[in-house]
C-alpha cells in the first residue's frame, strides 16, 4: 500500500495579534481552533484511505516562544506588546503551550485513527542547540532544521521497510 505523509505545519499560533494588542481582555480565537485542526486531519486521513493510501502523520516541529513573541510584536508599541503579554497570562511560555497542545492532539489523533506518526519533535528537542534549527521568527525551520526533519523522515521509511 502506498503511503501518504500528512504534514500541517500550522498550529494554534495564528491569532489576530493586532486585535489582541488593541483589546487583550476580549476573547480571541486562533485562525484554526483545535476542533477544526483535528477535523482537518480526520478529513485528510479519510481522503488518503479512500484513495487506497496509508496516511502517516508528522508531529509539529519545535518552536521558540521568545523569538516568536518578538516576531509577532515587531513594529508594535511597548503598550501593544504589554497587552499581548497580558493576554498570554504574563508569560511567552503560553505560546509554547498552545503549540504543544496542537502537537499532542496529533499524537492522540494518530492513536484514535490508527495511523502511524513520525515524531520529529523529540529529536529536535534532544538537540543541544535546538534554537539553531529555527529561523529568527521562532517557528520556521532553518536549513539545519529542515535537514534534521528530512533525516527523520528517511529514518522512518527505512524502519518501515525493515519491519
Amino acid at each position: 500500500m502506498d503511503k501518504t505523509i500528512l504534514i500541517q505545519p500550522e498550529s494554534g499560533l495564528n491569532f489576530d495579534w493586532k486585535a489582541i494588542s488593541i483589546n487583550p481582555s476580549a476573547h480571541h480565537e486562533p485562525q484554526i481552533d483545535l476542533v477544526a485542526y483535528k477535523a482537518l486531519y480526520i478529513n485528510k486521513i479519510a481522503q488518503a484511505r479512500a484513495c487506497g493510501q496509508e496516511p502517516i502523520l508528522v508531529s509539529l516541529p519545535i518552536m521558540d516562544e521568545n523569538r516568536y513573541f518578538a516576531y509577532i510584536t515587531r513594529g508594535m508599541s511597548m503598550q501593544e506588546r504589554k497587552n499581548i503579554l497580558y493576554w498570554l497570562g504574563g508569560k511567552t511560555e503560553r505560546l509554547r503551550n498552545i503549540h504543544a497542545l496542537y502537537n499532542l492532539a496529533l499524537f492522540r489523533l494518530a492513536a484514535t485513527q490508527c495511523v502511524h506518526i513520525i515524531d520529529i519533535t523529540s529529536p529536535m528537542l534532544a538537540t543541544a542547540h535546538y534554537c539553531e534549527l529555527l529561523e529568527q521568527d521562532g517557528v520556521t525551520l532553518s536549513a539545519e532544521g529542515e535537514a534534521l526533519v528530512n533525516d527523520e523522515l528517511i529514518k522512518s521509511r527505512v524502519h518501515e521497510a525493515a519491519a
